[in-house]
């Protein structure tokens, strides 16, 4: 029989069953009357032939029943059958229902809601882009192999023109921009690229168009602008006669030809994107930044391959041509040539450096949800073994009645794969609501998180579901199959027998995964306090902080410092305000800028100053009062006044670190080094402190007066003793007096600006926690369970225990004794998969050990108290009983 007659018989099998066994009936028929016909030919009588048809062919019946199983409709119409009377089961048993789709829901949705968060982050192509695996971020590579650096645009169109692996090779950068429309400032993440950056991308525009070539070849010249679908929604009410229109952007005219599709985000998905610009335009919107310049490495690159030309292919010309680059001495900076290779990594969405250290972490986090799912499916397992038991009976009978050991299996294990499918339902519709939850915790104004669950997580929640299922679900299925009918039709009722062995693995299991869930629950907890019980070397309490982009504004050097002057003048009034100052760094934020100091004393080897090379420290331009509104003490000397201005003799402050590296003696103050091309005297000596991360080591810095190292990009800090909300309102408004015009600047306290340098161990302890809670609330109802289900099956041994003159005490010893074993081992295995597994969270732990005695310690103990509490609740029932009524009991 053809394939395609297969098909069609089974479909019409199944859709139309009566027409189906008509022509069962005819075939059967048709086939009698052509034997009849043919033992008739053979001299036969009629009566004769027709007869000995029928006694070939046999039992019809019994012929349409095989030809109707022989087709793989019948499969289909068994496992329908199967679905039908696992359904009427479970409907039978509600509760037991209810509480398995829910811990099967619980363990589906945590994996599922870190997997949903992976998928966002790191799974999914670049959202918008076209056949994202083509497109690779370029960078040049250290000899080392570990350093990389960016690029200037000589570089870049260097690259652009000459390598022939690529469609195209794009130059971009991000670049905070004040949109003025209407004369109402809106501060915007802008970004400057290349004219290719949407063509190579393969992006197309959702109103007007992107950048043409021309607006990509002359500096200055084509002031256009594309903005979001987000940015045009807010910001234009959704116009479609946005195209055409003309905004200000940092103070110049620029016309708005283009708007990116929703799909469009940003090359980096956390980041938000709110307006594109051509590159050549960024001498307008920067001063000071000449695109021709080979030593501004401010760009970031990507390229599209071509069709068939490999990665290595690719890497290699790359390579090759950089080479070239640096053997011309393209590179005005000295330390530039050590950068000789290219490296190619696929974009990903993530910055290329931050990549591994985000992979790992989710990764930790999607193997503890997976924890969580494996403790859920070891308990639902361990219900799945215990009402296997309780019908053994019904198993038995339909045994006895011809069922065959394989059909029961079977039976048993669609149930199971019935209730792992709800779960899996129920998972996802966690996963819904928790990745709502997180996107709206607090995270810096410049991130914009898209963590919702699509296509890819819900085939993912439904395959580990039904997977789990199927494994967790065919030990208690073959068990409760056995076909050893006579012993089993004799078996007692619940009244007898104990606890098995399989099912004291399996709890022994739910606790073991249980404990080590919390052991990470419990080092993430201690690192997150740890973390936050470090001296940064500063007083973060009462200090507010505001980033201010005065070269976003379309200011000029004069008009900035007159701004800020002004600025510091009217919050120095403000009610409750006790200093303002300003940084060119803020303090804290994941980030630090370096430079190079030397010491030039005549008859001075100084060991040091890096035998002449400097030494290399973190640096930061602050203000006058910069010391004394973060109470940072100065240990020698004095901080910077206000005659330490641009015209005044070049001065410092360094940290106590390198004033010992540069002057062992201790007599830094007056002493003086070489920064670039100029001498500095050191004025004052500060206490050491944490610059840019809490788990830093000793970092030699300097500090400059702003004055002398001037940036238009400030940031204000304020100390004050009135409410945050009230200084944000002061803030806001004594800008908004200076200048109209201006974007209202996000203010926040100091301690939630740097509380990003926690994330990590904020989002981990949270997390860790949460599973840690559920994975504990899960092995305790199993080890209840299954202590609960021991002392029902034994009510009559204990009843004849007491008969005897066995005391409360004792029964109630001797059940808490069996839970307490269970859960003894179970810390035993836990504390060795502890010592094991926590090693791999060593670098996010903050100087906590992942062997840390008191988390160890901490968490076996209240693990063991929960379990007496479990065992202790089945044990005082037992205890309780009357042994007569349970001597009664079948």
């Amino acid at each position: 029989m053809s394939l395609w007659r297969q098909l069609s018989r089974g479909i019409r099998g199944l859709v139309n069953r009566p027409a189906a066994e008509r022509d069962v009936s005819d075939e059967v028929a048709h086939y009698v009357d052509q034997a009849a016909a043919a033992h008739a030919a053979n001299g036969m009588s009629p009566p004769d032939a027709r007869r000995a048809a029928l006694l070939e062919i046999g039992n019809a019946t019994r012929v349409k029943e095989e030809v109707h199983g022989a087709g793989w409709e019948a499969s289909v119409e068994s496992f329908v059958t199967d679905l039908r009377y696992a359904g009427r089961m479970l409907r039978k048993s509600p509760v037991f229902s209810f509480v398995t789709i829910l811990v099967v829901a619980l363990g589906t949705g945590a994996v599922t809601t870190i997997f949903s968060a992976t998928n966002a982050m790191l799974l999914r192509p670049l959202p918008g882009a076209h056949d994202a695996r083509r497109l690779f971020a370029i960078d040049r590579k250290h000899r080392d192999g570990k350093q990389g650096m960016s690029a200037s645009y000589a570089y870049y169109s260097y690259l652009r023109d000459r390598a022939k692996s690529f469609d195209g090779i794009v130059a971009w950068n991000d670049l905070p921009l004040t949109i003025s429309v209407n004369s109402v400032g809106t501060l915007a993440y802008g970004n400057i690229v290349s004219g290719n950056y949407f063509g190579v991308l393969g992006v197309r525009p959702e109103l007007g168009r992107f950048f043409s070539p021309d607006e990509d070849r002359t500096p200055l010249t084509h002031a256009v602008l594309v903005i979001s679908d987000g940015f045009w929604r807010t910001t234009f009410g959704g116009d479609s006669g946005v195209i055409g229109r003309s905004v200000q952007v940092n103070g110049h005219p620029f016309t708005i030809i283009g708007v990116v599709p929703p799909s469009f985000r940003s090359v980096y998905i956390p980041l938000k994107s709110d307006v594109w610009a051509p590159v050549m335009m960024k001498p307008l919107l920067r001063p000071g930044h000449d695109l021709t310049d080979a030593s501004d490495i401010s760009l970031r690159l990507f390229g599209r391959l071509k069709a068939g030309v490999s990665e290595e292919a690719a890497r290699q010309e790359a390579t090759a041509l950089t080479h070239a680059w640096v053997a011309a001495r393209n590179d005005p900076a000295t330390w530039a040539k050590d950068y000789v290779d290219a490296r190619l990594v696929p974009l990903s969405g993530l910055p290329e450096d931050a990549t591994q250290a985000i992979v790992g972490f989710f990764f930790l986090l999607l193997g503890a949800s997976a924890l969580v799912l494996l403790i859920a499916s070891v308990n639902v397992a361990a219900m799945l073994s215990a009402r296997g038991v309780a019908r053994g009976r019904e198993m038995a009978v339909r045994a006895a009645l011809g069922a065959r050991r394989g059909r029961l299996v079977r039976q048993l294990l669609t149930e199971s794969l019935v209730l792992f499918l709800f779960g899996a339902i129920g998972g996802i519709a966690i996963a819904v609501a928790t990745t709502r939850a997180f996107q709206r915790m607090p995270l810096p104004d410049m991130i914009e998180l898209d963590l919702a669950p699509d296509y890819r997580v819900v085939a993912f929640a439904l395959l580990i579901s039904l997977a789990a299922g199927l494994v967790f679900g065919i030990a208690p299925a073959l068990r409760a199959a056995r076909t050893d009918i006579s012993r089993r039709i004799r078996e007692d009722s619940p009244s007898g027998g104990r606890r098995t062995a399989m099912g004291n693995v399996l709890v022994i299991a739910q606790l073991a995964l249980s404990l080590l869930l919390l052991v990470a629950a419990g080092l993430f907890l201690r690192a997150l306090d740890r973390g936050n019980r470090v001296d940064p070397g500063f007083d973060m309490t009462g200090v507010s902080v505001a980033t201010l982009d005065a070269e976003s504004w379309g200011y000029d050097s004069t008009k900035a410092r007159a701004f800020f002057t002004e600025l510091r003048r009217e919050l120095g009034e403000a009610p409750g305000v006790t200093s303002v100052t300003y940084s060119g760094v803020r303090p804290l934020y994941a980030g630090l800028s370096s430079t190079r100091v030397h010491v030039d004393e005549p008859g001075r080897a100084d060991a040091g100053d890096g035998g002449g090379q400097g030494v290399l420290a973190g640096v930061a331009a602050v203000d006058a009062d910069y010391f004394e509104t973060l109470k940072m003490p100065i240990t020698r000397g004095v901080p910077f006044a206000a005659r330490d201005d641009a015209g005044a003799a070049r001065v410092a402050v360094i940290n106590e670190t390198l004033a010992n590296m540069l002057w062992p003696d201790g007599g830094a103050v007056g002493r003086t080094f070489n920064h670039v091309n100029d001498r500095v005297t050191v004025v004052g000596v500060a206490r050491d402190a944490k610059y840019a991360w809490l788990t830093e080591a000793r970092t030699p810095f300097v500090f400059f007066p702003v004055a002398q190292e001037w940036t238009p990009r400030q940031f204000l800090l304020v100390r004050s003793a009135a409410p945050a909300n009230e200084v944000a309102m002061q803030v806001r408004r004594a800008v908004q007096a200076i200048d109209r015009g201006l974007p209202a600047p996000i203010v926040t306290t100091l301690r939630e600006s740097s509380s990003i340098v926690l994330l990590p161990q904020r989002v981990a302890a949270i997390v860790t926690g949460a599973l840690g809670a559920i994975g504990l609330l899960m092995a305790t109802i199993g080890l209840y369970g299954i202590m609960s289900y021991s002392v029902s099956r034994r009510g009559r041994e204990i009843g004849i225990r007491v008969a005897l003159g066995a005391r409360r005490g004792e029964v109630l010893g001797m059940v808490v004794r069996e839970g307490m074993q269970l859960a003894v081992a179970g810390v035993a295995i836990g504390l060795v998969l502890s010592v094991a597994a926590t090693r791999l969270m060593s670098s996010f732990l903050f100087s906590v050990s992942p062997l840390d005695s008191l988390t160890f310690v901490g968490m076996s103990a209240l693990f063991l108290g929960v379990a007496f509490v479990s065992s202790y609740l089945p044990a005082r029932r037992a205890a309780s009983a009357d042994p007569m009524t349970a001597l009664r009991t079948d």
